[in-house]
């Protein structure tokens, strides 16, 4: 679990974990920096429950990093990175391994999404289900994965620990949570399982909720940052990175080729565009995007424009 000042939801989230059917498991957390009661709130937990262990970074190091110490530090079959804002059903680590466990084609298992409130009761996540991916082919798979609309809900989900140590994990711009998944989607299918329920929490301070790329910079590297700001050039650029790296599972020039049309389609070229005009002038930038972009609400897409 990465954390930073969670003291808001942490508690609910810890709860929901320790109360979990499958008790075999470890539980790090990862804090980056807090100035709040974070690990006031850690400690009172870990010294009731041994399986817990924190790790508090003496600096802030970025949301990226945060959640690949979690990945450095663990030692399980599986991995499940978590938020400090969200909740489990109780059943959700139990049904994920008996998925994992039952069959190796399967890279990740996820549950189904219901979104909360600040104060825990049920609303419309902000952000589409996504499916289970289980075409045979890694290639559809992983075009699936990179296209998926909506917020990146399985990144929540039950990893194979082998899987991610094959992987370039997270990378320090917002939105690299969609490499992980179209990463993990080469090495196998995705299936959602519906009696698993994860909960998602909005509320204000979430990062999908940060509007400045320059700030949400600093969320995600602990630095403000105009290269890192440029979101969907740094994407694409580590997709074709991870479409070189996999030719024992498919061909890298069929990566390559599906890529290089994404890239080409004219949504993307005005986002690109777009990009650079912002690290030239925010305003100019800001300008044309008014007027050739329409607006995209939050709860169509996590990415923006």
């Amino acid at each position: 679990m990465p954390v930073y000042n969670g003291s808001n939801y942490i508690r609910d989230a810890l709860d929901s974990i320790l109360a979990q059917s499958f008790e075999d498991f470890e539980l790090i957390v990862t804090d980056n920096a807090s100035s709040d009661d974070t690990c006031a709130i850690i400690r009172e937990y870990a010294a009731r429950d041994s399986r817990i262990e924190l790790i508090r970074n003496p600096r802030n190091i970025g949301a990226s990093a945060n959640y690949n110490l979690g990945y450095e530090h663990g030692r399980g079959q599986y991995l499940k990175w978590c938020a400090h804002d969200d909740t489990l059903s109780p059943n959700f680590l139990e049904e994920c391994v008996r998925v994992l466990d039952a069959d190796a084609s399967v890279a990740l298992a996820f549950g189904s999404t219901k979104g909360i409130s600040p104060s825990g009761a049920i609303i419309e996540p902000v952000g589409e289900e996504t499916p289970s991916l289980e075409s045979d082919d890694p290639a559809v798979r992983f075009k699936q994965a990179i296209e998926m609309s909506g917020t990146c809900f399985p990144i929540f989900g039950l990893f194979r620990r082998n899987n991610l140590a094959r992987s370039t994990l997270h990378r320090p711009y917002y939105g690299s949570d969609r490499a992980v998944l179209a990463e993990a989607a080469l090495m196998g299918k995705f299936r959602r399982i519906e009696e698993a329920v994860f909960f998602n929490r909005e509320h204000e301070q979430r990062s999908i909720n940060i509007d400045d790329k320059i700030q949400r910079s600093l969320w995600q590297t602990g630095t403000k940052s105009r290269g890192a700001a440029a979101e969907h050039s740094q994407l694409s650029l580590h997709l074709f990175e991870i479409a070189s790296r996999h030719g024992d599972l498919v061909s890298p020039w069929r990566l390559r080729a599906m890529l290089v049309w994404r890239s080409l389609k004219p949504i993307q070229l005005g986002r690109y565009c777009l990009e650079l005009a912002s690290m030239v002038s925010p305003s100019i930038a800001r300008a044309a995007k008014q007027i050739f972009i329409r607006p995209v609400r939050k709860q169509e897409t996590s990415e923006v424009v």
